[in-house]
């Protein structure tokens, strides 16, 4: 992920800019580091030569430049059409290649080997291997004026030539400081001069296209800022940011860059899908899934989105790549992220012929909670009912028995469900914290986790968009409207103003079993019924119940009310449930099993599949507020 940079990253970027022989920049926030993977110091005495001298001859650059084929009327050059396939692209190699004090700086061993982009010949295979994707354009990360990957931009436009294929760049300086206008301006008038009339630059509608990089902490004066620098009339598709829609001024476009997770709406703007997010040095934080990633290819065909946007082709620090590597390699010499690409997503592509699971913005979900103890086996049977079905992995908490520990994760239920560890988003639940602090939880799962001082966070699974909460109020400072969470989660619902919401956590607020009604959830329940949430999944009690659509306090709202399934049912055991409370349309407590979700464009159906030997089941479907 993209963090914020120390002084000390400038000053290697200064000695950088030196060494390749360009000027260093008056302005630091135009500076390029080596490597945006890590955000961190890189090692001293890195050697570094321009792509077009060793020596850092600006001659032979500006050679570089002169000899590409400009048009001399801009209205002469080509502009795409939408749909636009492109891909994030880093030039930033063979520098890369060590950080830390770790060389090869990646976790994977790249097909071309650990190449340096000096080389003309590397580009140009890497532009072959993203037409075969189908990737229309690479987005190259640009750190500003004189920096090194400007220095680069000559050789990367000029091994396109005689190709279809195009190249925008990504304005890294928003995501680590606010250039006012007069900067923004200054850049954009570079950029239109010495690269927009290159018949390689990506244009639409005869505008250059700029794509930009925000941080956490930006907001609407971002775009006022660049409404207000753009005299050149670039095309200008900015990051999204909590709250983006309801700025008075927007740009073109809109695009979200987080390949932590496996894909990412912005409406009609853009489509985003990652491989996988696997940093060098750490533990994944998103798992290789083809199955999902081809999954993920068809709804990004299918959403109609302006821009379909690939997180990352040559990330290779941060294990984002589709760039062939040793352990994905195929017969076709692209490797199997590039061959789904080329082979489920092309803009023809016929999605009848495409498996159910994999078509329009479907997508399968696994649940339950109350799973995995050394003493009992029942959830080696639930475990064997989600190894047979593609689609991603939830828990509702209660996840190793009795406390959560270290080595009940690791005896208990990584043997069963820790096999599907890496397409699952846990849930923390209250055996968890009999463990101080829930360690045992937050380092078995790593980041797909959350911050381990929060345990709640969000993600986009297809079009819905989903919410993970902890329950376990007194661990993270309350669950009232005004507490950290619930302020997270109003925040949170009102940046991602899906048609579709689903919602999960530990404890549930109603329930007709052994605990009963949590009240202490009420003001969850409110946030997510204002936010015209539609599901809500718990576990805690050992059994199954479903409810009809209902308001926070129980009342029976067919209209705008949330659906909520208990699924206490992983493997631990059963118990019986009481008599049932108002609203509760069904309930099982002797059936072990798990519930399955099918999430579609507008609506969702749900199966509750029972472990062998049991014939309980319950299926239905609803449609999203």
């Amino acid at each position: 992920m993209k963090n914020k940079w120390s002084s000390l990253r400038y000053i290697l970027v200064i000695l950088l800019s030196l060494s390749i022989g360009g000027s260093v920049l008056a302005k630091t926030n135009t500076m390029l580091p080596l490597s945006m993977t890590s955000k961190s110091v890189l090692n001293q005495g890195i050697p570094v030569g321009s792509e077009a001298s060793s020596s850092g001859d600006q001659s032979t650059t500006a050679n570089i430049v002169s000899n590409s084929t400009v048009a001399d009327n801009k209205s002469s050059l080509d502009s795409l059409t939408f749909p636009i396939r492109a891909a994030f692209y880093y030039p930033w190699f063979p520098e890369a290649w060590t950080q830390k004090g770790i060389h090869p700086y990646t976790n994977y061993q790249p097909t071309l080997g650990y190449y340096d982009q000096a080389d003309p010949a590397i580009i140009r295979q890497q532009i072959s291997a993203m037409l075969y994707g189908n990737i229309e354009a690479g987005i190259v990360s640009w750190w500003g004026q004189g920096s090194a990957t400007d220095n680069r931009m000559p050789s990367i436009l000029s091994a396109a030539v005689g190709t279809p294929f195009k190249w925008s760049i990504y304005y890294e300086p928003d995501g680590v400081a606010n250039p006012d206008g007069g900067t923004l301006n200054a850049d954009l008038i570079y950029l239109r001069d010495k690269y927009s009339n290159d018949p390689a630059y990506l244009r639409i509608d005869n505008r250059f296209v700029v794509f930009v990089y925000a941080d956490a902490k930006d907001g609407c004066a971002m775009v006022d800022r660049w409404q207000q620098a753009n005299t050149v009339n670039a095309y200008i598709v900015l990051k999204v940011f909590p709250g983006y829609q309801s700025c008075a001024n927007q740009p073109d476009g809109w695009h979200q860059y987080n390949p932590a997770r496996p894909s990412a709406s912005a409406g009609e703007y853009s489509y985003t899908i990652s491989p996988g997010f696997w940093k060098a040095g750490e533990n994944p934080k998103l798992g290789r899934d083809l199955v999902l990633w081809q999954q993920d290819i068809s709804i990004m065909v299918a959403s109609g989105a302006r821009f379909q946007l690939i997180t990352t082709f040559n990330e290779w620090g941060e294990g984002t790549a589709v760039e062939s590597a040793a352990e994905w390699a195929t017969s076709s010499g692209y490797g199997s992220y590039l061959d789904a690409l080329h082979n489920i997503g092309q803009a023809s592509i016929n999605l009848a012929q495409v498996p159910q699971s994999q078509t329009g913005a479907d997508q399968v979900v696994l649940a339950a909670g109350d799973i995995a103890s050394c003493n009992t086996t029942g959830d080696q049977q639930t475990a064997a009912l989600i190894a047979n079905i593609a689609g991603t992995v939830i828990t509702l908490g209660d996840n190793a028995y009795e406390s959560g520990s270290a080595s009940q994760f690791t005896n208990c239920y990584d043997p069963s469900w820790g096999r599907q560890k890496m397409r699952t988003f846990p849930s923390v639940g209250n055996h968890e914290y009999l463990t101080k602090n829930a360690a045992g939880y937050y380092n078995y799962f790593g980041t797909a986790a959350g911050d381990p001082q929060k345990g709640y966070y969000s993600y986009d699974l297809g079009v819905w968009h989903i919410v993970v909460i902890n329950a376990n109020c007194s661990q993270v400072g309350g669950c009232n409207a005004n507490s950290p969470q619930g302020k997270w989660l109003s925040a949170d619902l009102a940046a991602h103003p899906a048609l579709c919401t689903m919602a999960y956590w530990h404890q549930p607020r109603f329930s007709s079993g052994e605990h009963g009604n949590d009240t202490e959830l009420v003001p969850i329940w409110q946030i997510l019924y204002n936010a015209g949430a539609d599901l809500v999944l718990n576990g805690h009690d050992h059994d199954y119940e479903r409810f009809a659509p209902q308001d926070p306090n129980g009342v029976a709202d067919p209209v705008n009310g949330i659906r909520e399934f208990i699924v206490g049912t992983g493997g631990k055991g059963l118990r019986p449930i009481k008599k049932a409370i108002a609203n509760s349309e069904v309930q099982n407590d002797n059936t072990l099993g798990v519930l399955k979700l099918t999430l579609q464009s507008n609506g969702y159906d749900w199966q509750f599949i029972p472990v062998v030997g049991k014939t309980f089941t319950d299926t239905g479907n609803g449609t999203c507020h």
